[in-house]
């Protein structure tokens, strides 16, 4: 019996050992969202973690007793042997979860969740984001850590006998060990278990994420339902909430200004893969990154205040086509029986004639995105199969051919016409073999193939300048999300999410060229300013605000893994739901602007779920 109750002790020291040279992998991995971080808030970070440690090991730890009991009262070889099975196999099974978390925080800021999850049916496209570097080195540091705690596994004594010691005490044992165990696992004797939550402690998700055991994480994944059945965002009466976000969505008439020559022009959507601000000069970015953007500036009217409502492209593409917000677990174009119940842009604009097309240099089957055009309304969707390659990334062809291939096509198609074009070189990880001058980091990767997309946009421009279709043609070129380079932002900041969005082409009204707007807007605003300017019925996307009506109090929200932002012209506000704290403002000083942005952004959070939950209702 003490035999046993020594076992379980090495056990649960060497299972807390194994977690903490995990949490330090983590935070060294995760070295550049560390700048500013105190050396306290870092141990505070491991004394947060210890908690959700020991629940981890709870549940280890229970498996281990279970399978022991017998051995109490008898030896039973094949019981040792499985108990060895499962401990390695946990331990090999935990260093590489760890190493999944590590890449995917570098590349999203989150650990694995069940929208990371969903990706998995596409491995070609998942392995395509991270580059074979950074894969084989994290793999590497996985088989290590494995071989280190296998090694220490090894030399824990498993064979000594537990039939020592009376019957009675033998029984008692047999009855403590497994509720000790269960009183861990939930992480006490407190009337409420254990939760994510209780490794949220800092303003800096990173420290939170590191205190947040990475198999207890992934268990909690794996129980969690698939589809919500409630809304976990109730923050008020969901009356109060749906009256805020119509209230703050007033019905407009015509816009207050016209930016069209034509009435029926034909609109052209130009989707830049992963470009932010920050490396567009006239938005206060890199002044050297994207040249050919910023003359585009001077020939179109440039919005310094626009935010990609997700940090995915499919969830931009979504709120683009159909008006839809990004929710922060979830992703809607995933969703049979949801996406097909939403509004489609395209669908309004076929009622009066207009063919729409969409352009992908990859495989537009990714993330169901090929099945949801369709349902939206595209006549034709383009992707790798469509045209001939001759060179191409993990992501599919460079842009070079995928705007050569458009210049090809578009003479086809019937006027007037719809069209987006998606880009894909300048996707993570930044390793097409293109030579524009940036070199070294991770950073200048992304600026070096964020300059050879500008260039190819440039050059795609002047081309299109000569075809007879560009004089009657409105042409957006945006986003469809930020990302955390070049400065490393964090992933749920302001920063990380404002993007470019210009409006230019041969169709906009020329007073309007070299102007800019300060209005605040999303890619849930686009369908509502397009039909509005066409004269068009628009209630259906009701999230939607129409970006030229000056009776409309405009703002932008988008969400990351379990929270929100939200931003207008008097405060920015950033609310983490897991911690339930607000981790950015723009301006502390504005205390009531911050409460009036924060219930609104909660309203708007909350009313956003209980819509998708009865998308399928």
């Amino acid at each position: 019996m003490k035999n046993l109750l020594r076992h379980l002790g090495l056990l649960a020291l060497l299972l807390l050992a194994l977690f903490l040279v995990q949490r330090h992998l983590f935070l060294a991995f995760s070295h550049r969202s560390l700048q500013g971080i105190s050396w306290k808030e870092v141990l505070q970070c491991h004394w947060t973690a210890l908690p959700m440690d020991v629940s981890t090991t709870g549940y280890v730890l229970l498996v281990v007793v279970l399978l022991s009991l017998p051995l109490l009262f008898g030896e039973y070889r094949w019981l040792r042997l499985s108990i060895r099975v499962f401990l390695g196999t946990f331990i090999m099974a935990s260093a590489l979860v760890n190493a999944a978390d590590i890449g995917l925080f570098d590349a999203w800021g989150v650990k694995i969740d069940r929208k990371a999850l969903g990706y998995l049916r596409w491995p070609g496209e998942v392995m395509g984001a991270t580059s074979p570097g950074n894969t084989a080195l994290l793999l590497l540091v996985a088989v290590l850590e494995s071989i280190l705690f296998l090694f220490l596994l090894h030399r824990i004594d498993h064979r000594r006998s537990y039939l020592g010691g009376n019957l009675p005490g033998r029984a008692t044992t047999a009855v403590l060990l497994p509720l000790l165990c269960a009183m861990a696992l939930r992480g006490g004797p407190q009337d409420d278990p254990i939760n994510k939550g209780w490794s949220w402690f800092s303003t800096r998700p990173v420290l939170n994420l590191a205190a947040m055991n990475s198999m207890w994480n992934l268990l909690s994944v794996l129980v969690e339902p698939a589809q919500f059945t409630h809304n976990p965002y109730a923050f008020m009466p969901a009356v109060e909430a749906r009256l805020r976000v119509a209230q703050s969505r007033p019905p407009t008439g015509a816009p207050n200004l016209s930016i069209l020559k034509n009435d029926r022009p034909n609109v052209l959507v130009v989707l830049l893969e992963s470009w932010t601000a920050d490396v567009i000069g006239p938005l206060g970015g890199d002044s050297g990154v994207a040249p050919r953007y910023t003359r585009l500036c001077s020939d179109g009217l440039l919005f310094t205040n626009f935010y990609s409502t997700g940090f995915r492209t499919e969830q931009g593409l979504c709120a683009l086509v159909s008006g839809f917000p990004s929710q922060p677990t979830t992703t809607v174009i995933r969703m049979f029986g949801k996406f097909d119940r939403l509004p489609s842009v395209a669908r309004s604009l076929d009622s009066i004639g207009y063919a729409s097309r969409y352009y992908y240099g990859g495989d537009a089957s990714f993330a169901n995105t090929r099945a949801y055009l369709e349902t939206m309304g595209f006549g034709q969707v383009h992707d790798d199969t469509s045209f001939p390659i001759k060179r191409r990334t993990r992501w599919g062809a460079f842009d070079e051919e995928l705007f050569a291939f458009h210049l090809q096509d578009a003479p086809t198609s019937p006027r007037p016409f719809f069209h987006i074009l998606m880009t894909s070189t300048s996707h993570e990880p930044f390793d097409a073999p293109v030579e524009e001058g940036f070199s070294g980091s991770d950073a200048q990767l992304y600026r070096n193939t964020v300059h050879y997309t500008d260039r190819c946009l440039g050059q795609f421009i002047d081309a299109a300048k000569q075809q007879d279709w560009y004089a009657n043609t409105l042409i957006f070129i945006l986003a469809d999300h930020g990302h955390y380079l070049p400065h490393n932002r964090p992933q749920y900041s302001a920063a990380r999410h404002r993007i470019p969005f210009l409006i230019t082409g041969g169709a906009l009204q020329d007073e309007l060229r070299g102007q800019r707007s300060e209005t605040f807007g999303s890619h849930v605003d686009f369908p509502v300013t397009l039909l509005a300017q066409l004269g068009l019925p628009r209630t259906k996307f009701r999230w939607g605000r129409d970006l030229f009506s000056a009776a409309t109090p405009h703002s932008a929200f988008w969400t990351f893994n379990n929270g929100f932002g939200m931003a207008d012209s008097t405060q920015t506000v950033v609310f983490d739901a897991t911690g339930g704290a607000t981790i950015e403002v723009r301006d502390s000083s504005r205390m009531h602007d911050t409460a009036r942005l924060l219930r609104q952004g909660k309203a708007e959070l909350q009313e956003l779920l209980d819509r998708y939950i009865d998308l399928d209702q």
